[in-house]
């Protein structure tokens, strides 16, 4: 055991380690596809002044950090830089604080609450069509923008009811810039505090002051018992943690709102938006889906019930969710020495777990940088397998919203190509940039189109359709790991 202990994982000396730190400040993937096919599943950057950066892409050591061995990889000081925005909710909180809170949370996200969600989301996607039909002919849209004013406005009612809608454009406008100053510090090797003087502290901290200022009023009027409204922020302070009989403070309560509200739109947008770059971009991939949708809903609005009887719409996401996961890696810092995939771990490095390298392991998926939705047909969601896919997490802090996420952006989707034909405006690129989620840097610029209206009558079920399952791709021919990531390199690499 102590010359698997002694033994270090491969990877660049401290200069070179330094650089690629550096780099990952840009949030360009390929950074992390170029480690992976350099040095292999386990690599260590060491740079002088900063902790080991360790990156794990094989499923079987991902199963170790998030499930088997999970009690010694909390978050870490990395995540902690996103407190003075999210504050100690759910995405920050550990130990004993974070499970008191997500048995106050987890119920107002489990199938029976979140399918109730469904009207509201086909009301604000309708919002969104409606302004799309007032454009005359073809027109050009940031169907990124668009997805995120969505997104935003259905998560502000399902968790405000309509107390945010005044303050929408204040609260994303200050969000936006304060997640921007947590994330670059997220990646600095040293950050000054603060509370020192600095013009874009200054700028942060006025930021985030508006925020509370905002959610504080709401939370007041619920308290002084104004509107009566049923939504999460009222459930929230309602609940009673069904095992110490308590509950939330303001100040907790507070921080799972803004968690929710920030990490749950932002993720739902961002995977609508590249399933439509997707569709945009593959024509036989767009012909059926637009017949699957047509011959389901035949014209009218989706319901949850349509959305299971359209496998192949699920097939799409579930194969774009593998090429363009919306939370692009995860972050652990384990508490003792640890071994991974035979190297040892130190206490207090930071692990890093990337799904958009994982996604595209040769030994997992065949021709992995294919769009190949076919690939989700039919599998296997073994216990040895299923971590070669894991776009919402796993383990124990699994996502809270993947079925809300992934109900909203399949409907979002469906109803944008019920009604519209899009394409990329010719030579766009959208490039993306991974941080907390896969953003598109330059916007998604498509060409809009208003489609006929559908004579599909929906098909009377021969039975229920399941969805499919998210499980790895089809197995990989014999090709090493390393050669065929350099040899194939990435059409969908993020370029800074």
């Amino acid at each position: 055991m102590s010359a698997t202990l002694d033994r270090q994982p491969p990877g660049p000396g401290p200069l070179a380690s330094l650089r690629y730190l550096a780099n990952f400040r840009t949030g360009n993937m390929r950074h992390y596809e170029d480690l992976f096919a350099r040095y292999g599943d386990v690599v260590r950057l060491r740079a002088p002044g900063a902790e080991d950066f360790v990156m794990a892409f094989h499923p079987n050591d991902i199963a170790h950090v998030l499930r088997t061995n999970a009690r010694n990889y909390p978050k870490g000081k990395r995540y902690h830089e996103l407190a003075p925005v999210l504050g100690w909710g759910l995405v920050n909180s550990e130990g004993e604080l974070w499970r008191r809170q997500r048995r106050h949370v987890q119920p107002q996200f489990n199938h029976a609450n979140t399918l109730k969600f469904v009207p509201l989301i086909v009301e604000h996607m309708e919002a969104a069509l409606r302004r799309w039909d007032a454009q005359p002919g073809e027109f050009e849209r940031d169907i990124n923008d668009d997805m995120m004013d969505v997104t935003f406005g259905i998560a502000g009612e399902a968790f405000f009811g309509a107390a945010l809608e005044a303050h929408t454009d204040t609260v994303r406008e200050a969000f936006k810039y304060a997640l921007s100053i947590a994330l670059k510090r997220m990646y600095s090797l040293v950050n000054p505090p603060l509370s020192w003087p600095l013009p874009s502290h200054l700028r942060f901290r006025r930021a985030m002051d508006r925020v509370h200022t905002v959610i504080d009023g709401i939370i007041d009027g619920y308290q002084r018992g104004a509107g009566g409204e049923d939504n999460v922020l009222v459930r929230l302070m309602n609940s009673v943690d069904p095992e110490t009989g308590a509950k939330m403070d303001r100040a907790q309560l507070r921080d799972e709102i803004k968690t929710i509200l920030m990490v749950g739109h932002e993720t739902s947008s961002v995977t609508a938006s590249w399933a439509l770059y997707q569709v945009a971009r593959h024509p036989e991939v767009c012909a059926r889906l637009t017949d699957e949708i047509d011959r389901v809903l035949g014209g009218r609005s989706p319901t949850a019930g349509d959305i299971e009887s359209m496998p192949y719409l699920t097939m799409v996401f579930n194969e774009c969710l593998r090429l363009l996961p919306s939370v692009p890696f995860i972050l652990r810092s384990p508490l003792e020495d640890d071994v991974i995939g035979g190297y040892k771990v130190a206490a207090g490095s930071t692990v890093a777990i990337v799904p958009w390298v994982t996604h595209r392991h040769p030994e997992f998926w065949s021709d992995p940088l294919e769009f190949k939705p076919e690939r989700f047909a039919n599998h296997r969601r073994s216990a040895d397998d299923k971590l070669a896919f894991l776009p919402f997490g796993a383990g124990q802090r699994i996502c809270l919203g993947e079925f809300m996420g992934q109900l909203e952006g399949k409907i979002m989707v469906a109803m944008a190509l019920q009604r519209y034909r899009l394409r990329l405006v010719p030579g766009f690129d959208p490039r993306c940039r991974g941080f907390i989620s896969l953003q598109p840097v330059n916007g998604m610029r498509m060409i809009l189109k208003r489609r006929e209206p559908s004579s599909a009558v929906r098909a009377a079920p021969a039975g229920r359709v399941e969805p499919a399952a998210a499980g790895r791709g089809e197995p990989a021919a014999a090709e090493p790991v390393a050669a065929a990531m350099s040899a194939h390199g990435c059409p969908y690499s993020a370029r800074a």
